[in-house]
């Protein structure tokens, strides 16, 4: 049998130039042209600076920079050493950056350091994307999701760090005997100036002191953000982490909120929280939405945790977009309630009276007033209505009226078309960005730099959406003659 045999490696060949080793249509032609308008269009933003005069090395150009992250976040290589490893073999890369390699420790830096520079790219690309239509603002669907911080899963808390603290007291009160054995406790600076660097067993002792107070230190600053942060679990590798709840159970991570355009399924706006809950995050996310691109959504929608009825009238109010989110399923109660606007009353299904108890009532972090029952002691349907010796309450909100129209509105068609429709739309971002994150999607620890880094997820997959949304000469021309300067 016949095989197609390869060249000899000793033979001479004539080298191609290093533009015909990459596809015209290919898309790091398109990241090269994006990244070079952006920074071209807003020199002061990134920092360019051209003074040939400064002494040393010159650094790496924030364009060769912002190229490298959005090329490796956009093939799911995003650890430095990779990265560098890369930027000598991948040819792509090697055209991308023009045969330029920075070192492993140069671009972990620059992800730490400039965070802005990432921030300002993702704000441009979506201000294109939003003045060619590929992000119109009129739906939008809300969602987050729990990212594992880059942090162990030991957790501390109050109790942990008090038992810690005073098993360390004990061996700093051993060790510190062991040198009041010797008499050298009071002239321990003095012992140690001279040993010349002769290793004893007293210079063993204080390296032990030392070690065990910076142990000591470390912990007392860990108890006092805990105190402060009103947490009631800790992570010593990043504090600002909290305590999330995922499928492999509780770990250290950050709540990230997005914003989902109906359109192209483009990612509109992102927020990162150290909250686990989202019911608080409607108002955030639609504020973000108009602050960056100066959209107000005419529809929102999103799941049963952002149902917090006094924030979703808040939006309404404020907005003038319809919210589609749903709210919680009541459990079945036998007994039913009708309330009487000229009597200021409820009267339950047996026909009894709960009169005005009490006013302004907090309840869920909302304004109450509490009816309460008169005859329930004699009534036949007690046992299945309420235990309390009291008799039955009923909480009727401020904002009750608004909150029964949007109960019935939600039981609509309508509704529920939207509820449905906003799984297909915020649903696939994300598992594209753990799909490119893997086990740990996030490299760098604290709240600003988890932003830096969900920035970069968040356009590598818009790109890529922009790349399967269009055809290439139409992106081409539309990159070519924008304005990016930065709004």
């Amino acid at each position: 049998m016949r095989y197609i045999r390869p060249e000899n490696r000793a033979q001479y060949v004539m080298l191609n130039t290093l533009d015909d080793l990459v596809p015209s249509e290919h898309q790091v032609r398109l990241i090269d042209m994006v990244i070079d308008q952006m920074v071209n269009a807003n020199p002061e933003q990134f920092g360019i600076e051209c003074d040939e005069t400064d002494p040393g090395r010159p650094g790496f150009a924030p364009q060769t920079m912002l190229k490298l992250f959005l090329y490796g976040y956009l093939i799911s290589c995003r650890a430095s050493r990779k990265l560098e490893t890369e930027t000598k073999r991948n040819i792509e890369l090697i055209w991308l950056l023009g045969t330029l390699s920075p070192d492993h420790w140069v671009i972990a830096q620059y992800r730490r350091v400039h965070g802005d520079h990432i921030k300002a790219a993702t704000k441009l690309f979506r201000q294109f994307l939003r003045d060619h239509g590929y992000i119109k603002g009129e739906c939008v669907a809300v969602d987050g999701t729990k990212l594992k911080a880059n942090a162990r899963r030991d957790m501390l808390t109050a109790e942990k760090i008090e038992r810690r603290l005073e098993h360390l007291d004990e061996q700093l009160a051993e060790y510190l005997d062991k040198f009041a054995e010797n008499d050298l406790r009071d002239d321990l600076a003095e012992e140690l100036d001279s040993l010349d660097g002769n290793v004893s067993v007293d210079c063993h002792l204080a390296d032990k002191i030392i070690a065990l107070q910076k142990q000591i230190e470390k912990l007392t600053a860990h108890k006092e953000t805990l105190a402060s942060s009103g947490k009631t679990y800790l992570s010593p590798t990043d504090p600002e982490a909290s305590l999330m709840k995922t499928l492999d159970g509780k770990v250290p991570g950050y709540n990230v909120q997005s914003v989902v355009d109906d359109a192209y399924h483009m990612i509109a706006a992102t927020e990162v929280l150290t909250e686990q809950e989202d019911h608080a995050a409607l108002p955030l996310m639609v504020q973000s939405l108009q602050d960056d691109l100066g959209m107000s959504p005419k529809i929102v929608a999103a799941d049963t945790g952002y149902y917090t009825p006094d924030l979703i009238q808040q939006v309404e109010t404020k907005t003038h977009a319809t919210c589609y989110i749903p709210p919680p399923k009541k459990k079945d109660d036998p007994i039913s309630f009708s309330y009487n606007a000229s009597t200021n009353s409820y009267t339950c299904s047996a026909g009894q009276s709960l009169v005005l108890h009490s006013r302004n009532k907090l309840r869920r972090n909302s304004r109450a007033d509490v009816y309460r029952g008169t005859q329930c002691t004699d009534c036949q349907l007690r046992s299945q209505c309420t235990a309390s010796p009291q008799g039955r309450s009923v909480h009727r909100y401020h904002n009750q009226d608004w909150r029964d129209k949007y109960r019935e509105r939600m039981k609509s068609k309508v509704s529920k078309v939207f509820v449905d429709l906003r799984k297909t739309m915020v649903e696939h971002p994300f598992g594209t960005i753990k799909l490119i994150g893997g086990k740990l999607p996030l490299l760098l620890r604290g709240k600003l730099k988890v932003i830096t880094e969900v920035s970069l997820y968040a356009t590598a997959y818009n790109f890529k959406r922009l790349l399967n949304c269009s055809a290439w000469d139409n992106l081409n021309d539309q990159v070519a003659s924008y304005s990016w300067k930065l709004a």
